[in-house]
């Protein structure tokens, strides 16, 4: 059977195939009549739009252009799986495809701006990667963008789909304290700031609330990102008198955590508990499984390609959008005995 075209449809039809064309883009110019009556020969047909005629009929390329950040250490990468999901699967449903750019620190944004410009695209998603001057250049040349989990400080006027990860150490924090800790630790990054901020915040309020003390000799953080923290770690727990409990900023610290403190000889949760951030799928696998705080990293790939899409066809659409998170109870936090005061 021969592949149908724009002009067997409007035959069939009893239209042009310029009303077809309005249909199949869902453009304005047709009577609604006539949208059923082509859409129902569609249907009926199994009719799929060439791309080519698309791009050719709408100027565009149906294109999305993912520049994604890329570190060295794998487990920060194991975020981007599932968010990518949902970018995949969101820009199937919208008929668009998806090409990656991998930056790391060592990038400049001249050459990622250039690599963007080289490959034909409607829009961008910057994942976990937010340089101004790239930001900038995108608007100079009106090029649609998306930044995701990027850390950048909450704009009106720049798109974002972000992890609210205040919330995210405030319920960490909070699940330690009603677990009968009083003695709890923070481990993470200092950088990005806000996200450092972010998180650092939420446990410093959860402590607050629970009318614990913030000692500061129970504090770790570190800038070297692109690697494991394990031996800085392994270095800090050594040289303090060990809390209960410790909330890590990322399950990452989290691993690197366990991973020292087993060194150490100490047992998880036993003499130490440890909850995380990110509940990334290897986490569910370590022994004990780790307790983290987990939310929809696929429905964030989704979000923010259907924001993209809305961005590109000029519709309103919302700039900040934060994910909730929720607490998933596993094996590395200990439910400390109650303490009944007979006084």
């Amino acid at each position: 059977m021969a592949t149908l075209t724009i002009r067997d449809i409007a035959k069939m039809a009893g239209v042009s195939p310029t009303a077809v064309s309005f249909v199949i883009n869902n453009r304005e110019g047709v009577s609604e009549e006539t949208r059923r009556q082509v859409l129902d020969i569609i249907k009926r047909t199994g009719y799929t739009p060439n791309i080519h005629t698309r791009r050719l009929n709408l100027g565009k390329s149906f294109t999305i252009h993912v520049v994604l950040r890329h570190f060295e250490y794998p487990l920060h990468n194991q975020f981007a799986l599932e968010t990518l999901n949902g970018i995949f699967s969101a820009s199937k449903a919208i008929g668009y495809s998806v090409i990656f750019t991998y930056v790391d620190e060592k990038m400049g944004f001249e050459q990622v701006i250039e690599s963007i410009r080289s490959k034909d695209c409607d829009g961008v998603i910057l994942y976990q990667f937010a340089d101004f001057s790239l930001i900038s250049a995108l608007r100079r040349e009106n090029i649609p963008f998306v930044c995701i989990d990027c850390h950048v400080s909450k704009d009106s006027a720049l798109p974002m789909v972000e992890v609210n990860y205040y919330e995210a150490a405030y319920k960490a924090t909070k699940y330690l304290c009603d677990s009968g800790h009083k003695d709890i630790g923070f481990i993470g990054a200092d950088i990005p700031q806000n996200y450092y901020t972010a998180t650092f915040s939420g446990y410093l309020a959860a402590l607050k609330e629970a009318n614990q003390v913030c000692n500061p000799t129970w504090l770790f953080t570190t800038s070297a990102v692109e690697v494991s923290s394990e031996a800085e770690i392994g270095q800090f727990l050594r040289s303090i008198t060990l809390p209960t409990a410790f909330f890590c900023a990322g399950d990452s610290y989290a691993i690197d955590t366990i991973r020292s403190a087993k060194t150490m000889g100490l047992r998880i949760p036993e003499d130490l508990s440890i909850i995380g951030l990110d509940d990334l799928l290897v986490s569910r696998y370590l022994d004990p499984p780790l307790t983290s705080l987990s939310f929809d990293k696929e429905g964030m790939g989704s979000k923010a390609t259907e924001l993209l899409y809305q961005i590109i066809q000029e519709q309103p659409f919302e700039t900040i959008n934060l994910f909730p998170t929720f607490v998933v109870p596993r094996g590395s936090v200990k439910q400390m005995p109650v303490t009944v005061d007979n006084s």
